[in-house]
């Protein structure tokens, strides 16, 4: 496949992800997660602010040193190169076909629940993903949006904002009680305007003014400049949780995501790679309608 995202960083992954319980090894922050990491980073101090409110920066996937990110398919003995895809039989049709099911696999009340004229719009989205009939736009590597994108990979705060950083993406959620612009203002964006107040030591950020392009997840579903979205991020010690609600006027109720956990990378060296640039060159050679 020739969309790139650096390895290991998952975000072509989200859109499995949102209606998962805890997913942050597919996000790439998954290294420890295990119950004994978790209980040891919760029982750690939970930082604040001068002003008093919780401190949520920091990086928050795990990383690694540089000199050893070698890929596991490659021999460094040989030189050899030999990627084993995920699939029934190691064949690429089916690491994209088996792929795809993974990614179809929510129980009913996971998923968004679409209002009765939508749901035609919705299977032929889910079939048509692949191709300019109803390209799915992470897959043509446009921005996931919001919620789809999930919790951040760093977060930088400030007393007047934050700025969340994501694979070749960011986002600044603004914190000095500033509110929405006015509905005649919106300019329909892939991540919305976002403004974050605090509800005890919890994060809530709602935004507001999407462009309607990006969609909630891979089996087709599709959102509308109506989307409003509403994102809850709670730090204890040093994990981080992060859920999400959206409500949409092509739903019949709000729909939940997550929740989505991360561990603090407690790294003073660590570093984000800069990840290489997303090039859609597949949709001119697909022959089936796989795109896992």
């Amino acid at each position: 496949m020739n969309r790139f995202l650096i390895s290991g960083i998952g975000a072509f992954l989200v859109a499995a992800c949102v209606g998962s319980t805890d997913v942050a090894a597919q996000f790439g922050g998954g290294g420890g997660m295990t119950p004994a990491a978790i209980k040891d980073a919760e029982s750690k101090p939970t930082p604040k602010r001068a002003n008093g409110v919780i401190d949520l920066s920091g990086l928050w996937v795990a990383t690694v040193p540089r000199g050893k990110n070698v890929p596991a398919a490659l021999d460094q003995k040989t030189g050899s190169f030999d990627n084993v895809l995920r699939g029934r039989t190691g064949a690429a049709v089916d690491f994209e076909r088996d792929a795809g099911v993974r990614q179809r696999v929510f129980p009913r009340e996971s998923r968004p629940w679409y209002k009765p004229e939508h749901w035609e719009r919705v299977q032929f989205n889910d079939v048509n993903g692949h191709s300019l009939l109803a390209p799915d736009p992470d897959f043509l590597c446009m921005p996931a949006g919001v919620p789809r994108i999930g919790l951040p990979q760093e977060i930088i705060q400030t007393d007047r904002h934050m700025v969340f950083i994501y694979p070749l993406h960011m986002r600044r959620i603004y914190m000095d009680g500033r509110p929405h612009p006015p509905e005649e203002h919106w300019l329909g964006t892939w991540f919305g305007h976002s403004v974050g107040t605090w509800d005890g030591d919890t994060l809530v950020i709602s935004s507001v003014d999407f462009n309607g392009l990006e969609w909630l997840g891979w089996p087709g579903w599709f959102t509308s400049p109506d989307k409003r979205v509403t994102e809850r991020i709670r730090r204890v010690g040093n994990t981080l949780t992060w859920e999400a609600e959206v409500t949409d006027s092509v739903l019949m109720r709000p729909w939940k995501t997550g929740p989505q956990r991360r561990l603090l990378n407690t790294d003073p060296l660590a570093e984000l790679e800069e990840p290489l640039p997303c090039v859609e060159r597949d949709l001119q050679h697909m022959v089936t309608k796989e795109r896992g």
